[in-house]
């Protein structure tokens, strides 16, 4: 892990932890709110008035009216057209008939603007006095017309229609045929005003008003609630009837809030903090813990590189002043202290594989590296029977880090001489073709299986982790040398093929090779 990453894993998790148990908090206030509406009742007397001033008012028009109708029966009835006029002066009024005590009508007159007159309907007092031709008859016997004196006026409601009548005389009664529809229209436009005004004066906070006829709006203060029912209904009596009263009283939303639910949810929520406060500090401390032994780790290797490069050195001197039998036991022990220093440079290039640091690039002769690894192993590799044949790369140069490149050679020769020395061949073969040189490395050992070809790259992975094993090592030779070969802008994999061996393909830029321009004698200097 690199070292910027680790105090912010350490921070992340309290950071997580946090929003979690705020999260917790805000789910726990929405379980635990809890609204409900609540009626505030009006306490003035403001819409009583109101309601009562109305009803006087429709009363005074409705008796205006009625005395309009009286002023048509008094219209001399023997003057055709001032009949006439006088029923078109007033709305609402369709017809005028006279009837006698016999039963017989006088005089029959609709109002100008009726277009169809035999749908209109004819009162009778006697069903059997039915005028020949007439389907529409009003039956108007049921009413003492004649029982009062002169001048007793009265209303009559029948299934074809409401009449005003009035006796005018000992042997004539005056029926108007009255139309509802419009009356109450010119007293809805006539009233309309006025009951706005009113309604908007005696507006409450959160009350609302309104006046309807026949369920039909005439005026409201404020905006009615028709979702719900008006908590009174004042209903004012009236000659045509219809005429209410709606009020809604005021309402408010009052939030609560579950004292049981807010502290589960702060309950939870603070178990939740708490766990990531320790969580990240149990992190904090094993990160810190790795790095002393990471660090630990760096500083022991490096202490041991410097023993074993004396110990090298001195094996060296030694062995030009030995014997045979001497020179092959200091053969040994120089053999053993490369081998300890390759696992010293892969433990250091493990403890580094996380840095950003890009080693350094320049061309190298790949043959020449190559030849300088291969001899290194030859004596253990010999030694297990295992020869090495290397083809091609004569001119061949890549742009590498030398030691980056050695470490991976040696890396995959180490692999031959531990698990493939069966196979007697380690065949090295270098290539270059479209900018890249190709180093193929093969054996022919017991080869790797194919769901394993990636699985050995990872770090720590051995094919058999077994004690029995008999094969010695980390598992962090394959794993670096592909690190290493990304680093320099290359690959490492193993080539799938079919039978025993295995060959890993290791790929890098290449770099032009210095060339030898020739001159002619005559130019020499």
């Amino acid at each position: 892990m690199a070292p910027s990453s680790r105090p912010s894993l350490a921070l992340l998790l309290p950071l997580v932890a946090a929003g979690i148990a705020a999260a917790i908090v805000w789910g726990g206030v929405l379980l635990a709110k809890q609204e409900r509406i609540e009626r505030l009742p009006r306490t003035d007397a403001a819409v009583e008035t109101f309601a009562g001033e109305l009803q006087e008012k429709i009363t005074a028009l409705e008796s205006q009216y009625e005395r309009h109708l009286a002023r048509i029966c008094r219209t001399d009835l023997n003057h055709f057209f001032g009949v006439q006029d006088a029923i078109d002066g007033v709305v609402g009024v369709r017809q005028l008939s006279t009837l006698n005590p016999d039963g017989k009508i006088d005089l029959h007159l609709p109002a100008s603007d009726v277009e169809t007159i035999p749908a209109l309907p004819i009162p009778v007092i006697d069903p059997r006095e039915r005028p020949p031709g007439r389907e529409i008859v009003a039956e108007v016997g049921g009413f003492d017309l004649f029982g009062g004196g002169e001048g007793e006026s009265g209303w009559i409601t029948t299934p074809q229609g409401r009449f005003y009548h009035q006796r005018v005389s000992i042997r004539r009664v005056v029926l108007l045929l009255v139309d509802p529809a419009p009356v109450e229209a010119s007293m809805t436009e006539t009233l309309a005003p006025w009951i706005e005004e009113q309604l908007t004066s005696i507006e409450a906070h959160g009350a609302t008003d309104r006046v309807i006829l026949h369920d039909q709006s005439v005026a409201s203060g404020g905006e009615p609630d028709k979702s719900t029912f008006p908590d009174s209904v004042r209903t004012l009596a009236t000659r045509f009837g219809g005429w209410q009263v709606e009020s809604w009283d005021g309402r408010r939303t009052v939030v609560t809030y579950r004292r049981d639910r807010l502290a589960l949810a702060a309950a939870l929520a603070l178990l939740v903090l708490l766990a990531g406060v320790v969580a990240g500090f149990t992190v904090r401390r094993a990160l810190r813990l790795a790095e002393q032994r990471v660090s630990f780790v760096n500083r022991v290797s490096h202490e041991l590189k410097t023993p074993l490069t004396n110990i090298l050195l001195n094996a060296d001197l030694a062995a030009d002043g030995a014997d045979a039998r001497g020179r092959q036991r200091l053969a040994r022990v120089q053999e053993e202290t490369r081998r300890l220093a390759r696992l010293i440079d892969n433990v250091l290039a493990f403890s580094r594989r996380d840095s950003t640091t890009v080693p350094a690039s320049a061309p190298i002769a790949v043959r020449s590296l190559v030849e300088e690894v291969a001899e290194t192993f030859a004596p253990s590799l010999k030694r297990r029977g295992v020869g090495i044949v290397i083809h091609g790369g004569d001119s061949t140069h890549v742009l590498a880090d030398a030691d980056s490149l050695r470490q991976v050679l040696g890396n995959l020769l180490s692999n031959i001489e531990k698990y493939a020395a069966s196979g007697g061949l380690a065949d090295l073969t270098i290539s270059e073709d479209d900018g890249l040189m190709t180093l193929l490395v093969k054996d022919l050992g017991p080869g790797i299986p194919t769901r394993e070809h990636e699985r050995i790259f990872l770090p720590f992975h051995r094919l058999d982790d077994r004690p029995s094993e008999g094969v010695t090592g980390t598992g962090l030779g394959l794993a670096i040398a592909r690190d290493l070969a990304v680093a320099m802008g290359g690959s490492l994999r193993l080539v799938p093929q079919e039978g025993s061996g295995a060959t890993f393909e290791l790929r890098l830029p290449a770099a032009a090779s210095a060339k030898v321009i020739p001159f002619s004698d005559s130019l020499a200097s």
